[in-house]
């Protein structure tokens, strides 16, 4: 029996909640739906976002839904990538210790591959987020960030940092700004390796299947970085050239 007066807070029920926006691409959608039920191993929510896809994607969804293998929400406007995110991330069990944005366009291919995103996590406190795929600028103290398309992130730090800047960066750049924010509340990010293939991003296949671009932003880390109350500093192209080919695997990413 706990000691008298102790609060009795539920376990979580799920060790991990999954969030991704949908636009179109059925087939892609299934793969990943059907992958991620596959090679799974733990307790898991799945929500899906899907911003006003045409007939056939949203009838793939009502299915999965109505089979409880999803949690659908149905916007009616495209609310574009990060707003949906923010409002899956918000749907999620808050409880779960980790949250996973993962495009509809990715395939999971490994059963270990939970277990390897978390290990990142585990082996460093100062760890916010990983994923096997990074977008590298030649800007620190961040040097960019973990792609949006596979980013697993610890929810203490979620909760800390807050939402995706759905207002200046609804498609593109969200990532960037939230590391530079993350990284100014002392966490930093990290690669995990990829070898053997535990996921692959097919990429572009919601844009391309609905025949339309969206609007793609300058991303302007620097920016980012001193709205986050830090300091940018720009490394030497031929420096950072020579050090990416020749040093540490992971030289550029935040110490």
């Amino acid at each position: 029996m706990p000691p008298a007066g102790t609060e009795l807070r539920p376990e979580p029920a799920f060790a991990l909640s999954i969030v991704t926006v949908t636009w179109n691409a059925p087939d892609y959608v299934a793969r990943m739906i059907d992958s991620v039920y596959a090679r799974t191993r733990v307790p898991f929510e799945l929500i899906v976002v899907d911003n006003a896809s045409e007939a056939p994607t949203r009838s793939l969804l009502a299915g999965e839904s109505a089979k409880g293998r999803i949690r659908l929400f149905q916007n009616e406007e495209n609310s574009l990538w990060a707003k949906g995110c923010n409002q899956g991330i918000r749907a999620a069990d808050p409880r779960s210790p980790y949250v996973l944005l993962l495009n509809p366009d990715c395939e999971i291919l490994r059963d270990d591959w939970f277990d390897r995103l978390r290990a990142v996590l585990d082996a460093d406190p100062k760890v916010a987020v990983t994923g096997p795929f990074l977008n590298w600028k030649r800007i620190g103290p961040t040097y960019g960030c973990v792609d949006g398309s596979v980013f697993f992130v610890r929810r203490e730090a979620l909760d800390q940092v807050g939402m995706l800047d759905a207002d200046r960066f609804p498609w593109n750049g969200s990532p960037y700004d939230w590391t530079a924010r993350a990284f100014a509340k002392g966490w930093i990010y990290r690669r995990v390796s990829n070898e053997p293939e535990f996921v692959v991003h097919h990429s572009h296949k919601s844009v391309e299947a609905s025949g339309r671009e969206m609007p793609w932003n300058p991303v302007d880390v620097e920016d980012m970085i001193r709205r986050a109350g830090l300091a940018p500093a720009r490394v030497h192209r031929l420096s950072a050239w020579m050090r990416r080919t020749l040093g540490p695997a992971y030289f550029f990413e935040p110490r």
